[in-house]
């Protein structure tokens, strides 16, 4: 089984209608594959309740609890937008983001990619929630992606995830990544607007 998996938490930046762009993106590259959301709300695909009030991104340690999936899962952030075909990007090993900043040393938690069992993430985090989150405040260890790196070895994707900010080879690309500003809603979720804004900045 291969799923695309979202977290959504509610009250922050982003709402339903970045799922549901997700979703519609999903079903015009990819189509039969299936999507889950992680969420505190109603979207518009399959729903996992959150059990806990792990905050922002954090929220995404819960992809990791015991049996929530099978097979492959290829998660992605709510502000990802899908241009091409996802298949290359399930992975048996563990796979993230390189950090778009600094590629040779951390990895980005906006795209990530496994298969089986990765719940030693959900159980080692639930031991002390609030210790990590004071402790991955660092360069070195910056938030869920910070822990995550210091729990397993990964692999990083290469071109077929590209960076909206920074110029790349786009016929390649299978999903473009929106970090920080602007988001995807503000430019009408074309990733070719986001080097437009910065040319005239």
């Amino acid at each position: 089984m291969h799923t695309v998996a979202t977290v959504l938490r509610s009250g922050g930046h982003y709402g339903a209608d970045y799922v549901e762009r997700i979703k519609a993106d999903l079903e015009k590259h990819s189509p039969g594959v299936r999507l889950v959301c992680l969420s505190d709300c109603a979207v518009p695909c399959k729903r996992i309740p959150l059990r806990h009030d792990w905050p922002g991104w954090w929220s995404k340690i819960e992809l990791f609890r015991p049996s929530v999936f099978r097979g492959h899962v290829l998660y992605l952030d709510l502000d990802t937008v899908i241009v091409g075909d996802i298949a290359p990007l399930f992975r048996d090993q563990f796979t993230a983001l390189p950090d778009f900043y600094r590629p040779n040393e951390g990895i980005g938690s906006g795209v990530m990619a496994w298969r089986g069992g990765m719940s030693h993430l959900y159980a080692e985090f639930s031991k002390a929630p609030e210790r990590w989150m004071a402790r991955c405040t660092t360069r070195q260890c910056w938030g869920d992606q910070g822990f995550i790196q210091t729990h397993v070895e990964a692999d990083r994707f290469g071109v077929e995830a590209q960076s909206a900010k920074i110029q790349g080879d786009r016929r390649k690309a299978r999903v473009i990544c929106f970090h920080g500003q602007p988001r995807p809603r503000d430019v009408g979720w074309d990733y070719r607007k986001v080097a437009a804004r910065r040319m005239h900045a």
